[in-house]
């Protein structure tokens, strides 16, 4: 091949990429897909550890003002719930935004970024780290004050963080319904979405969160399903890592990510996937409620 078609063809290529990237970029995500996306702690980057769950300051705020700035809508809770119990039509460009552990670094470096661009959180608190305060856990009383906070939603993330599918089943009884009641005591409001601890979930703890009363119930990464199709009390969220770019941030709010995960889980379980001991067929529209 002469060196003028290679170049045309290079050239072709690269604007080929160009127009579809562009094109992808105010497109994605498509109407219906919501990116739940998982944050730990936001710290200043000088105290950015080697821990994957510390996401700096710096990041933060340009990820958010990156969502605020490309048409993303940030919703609550309730609205993600309505969307996905097909009360309420999805509009397109949804984001739902989700915190562990109810850190006190929410409340010093997180929402004054939140606030700033009016964007909307939820945040799983873990009972006895408040009122204990361990680990950097805010207070119970920084809990009442934020309680009613319009862009903030708390839920439950158990009593004491243990991994629920290795606890036997009273402990995870205690866990995932003491936690509901006493939050919702102190708090003076319904607590209808509960966080899995570590993502550990199994068929057990689905069927006491749906017993509970909680709505929904969210895990971590897809691996934690272990070949079960996503429900409404085991969905998956995507972390945000410290070092993730911007770009890398649009590939995870885009569908890019689920798609790629959707794809993988699907061949994992074409060729049978172990669970169990048993195999787990693909299921291509996998009851949610």
């Amino acid at each position: 091949m002469k060196a003028g078609k290679i170049k045309r063809l290079l050239l072709g290529s690269v604007f080929a990429i160009v127009i579809f990237g562009g094109v992808a970029f105010f497109i994605l995500p498509p109407k219906g897909y919501i990116p739940v996306l998982m944050y730990h702690f936001v710290v200043p980057k000088a105290q950015v550890g080697s821990t994957s769950l510390d996401v700096s300051v710096e990041n933060f705020s340009r990820q958010m003002w990156f969502l605020k700035t490309f048409g993303f809508r940030t919703i609550s809770l309730d609205e993600y719930e309505a969307i996905k119990t097909g009360r309420t039509k999805a509009h397109g460009r949804e984001v739902l935004i989700t915190f562990d552990d109810g850190n006190e670094t929410y409340i010093q470096y997180a929402l004054p970024v939140l606030e700033r661009y009016q964007i909307n959180s939820a945040n799983f608190l873990v009972w006895n780290f408040m009122v204990q305060k361990q680990y950097g856990s805010m207070s119970l009383e920084d809990a009442k004050r934020l309680s009613s906070h319009p862009l903030i939603t708390f839920a439950s993330h158990s009593l004491s963080h243990i991994p629920l599918a290795d606890s036997p089943a009273e402990e995870v009884r205690t866990e995932i319904f003491e936690s509901k009641a006493k939050l919702e005591e102190a708090l003076g409001a319904k607590i209808n979405y509960f966080c899995y601890p570590e993502g550990s979930h199994d068929e057990r703890t689905i069927k006491m969160a749906e017993e509970a009363g909680y709505r929904l119930a969210f895990t971590t990464s897809r691996k934690q399903l272990q070949g079960r199709p996503g429900t409404l009390y085991s969905i998956v969220r995507i972390k945000v890592s410290p070092t993730q770019n911007l770009f890398v941030f649009w590939i995870n709010v885009s569908g890019f990510t689920a798609w790629g995960k959707e794809i993988d889980s699907f061949f994992h379980q074409l060729t049978g996937q172990n669970y169990n001991g048993t195999l787990t067929p693909y299921k291509l529209n996998p009851k949610t409620s």
